[in-house]
């Protein structure tokens, strides 16, 4: 514990502060995009639930869904290690009692990701 204390009181507020002052205009505009991302994300799921028989009560486990393999698909770019991924989110989000054909049309029309060929 001493040691921890140590090298933390070797840090200069001062020096703490302008380095994020420095930093924070390239952070407003990472995250801003991100978030415009997800919300683009969201709308596409909404849209989709719209047309489907889903009940309201599961929307946001479907938006948890999507915001997942969002992360996943950012994560990885592309590939097989997305398609594995995002088949075990699928299961996942099945076992908790979403629809396997809502889930399937989320990653196939808002992330373009195929099935996983068995």
């Amino acid at each position: 514990m001493a040691t921890r204390i140590e090298n933390y009181s070797r840090l200069n507020p001062t020096r703490v502060m302008e380095d994020f002052t420095a930093r924070k205009p390239d952070m407003i505009v990472q995250e801003t995009a991100i978030f415009l991302q997800l919300e683009e994300v969201e709308g596409h799921v909404r849209g989709i639930l719209s047309g489907e028989t889903a009940s309201t009560i599961q929307y946001p486990f479907y938006q948890a869904f999507a915001k997942e393999v969002w992360k996943v698909h950012k994560h990885y770019g592309g590939g097989n290690p997305v398609i594995d991924e995002v088949a075990l989110l699928v299961y996942k989000w099945k076992t908790r009692g979403l629809t396997e054909a809502v889930l399937n049309k989320i990653r196939d029309e808002v992330f373009a990701i195929p099935a996983p060929t068995p």
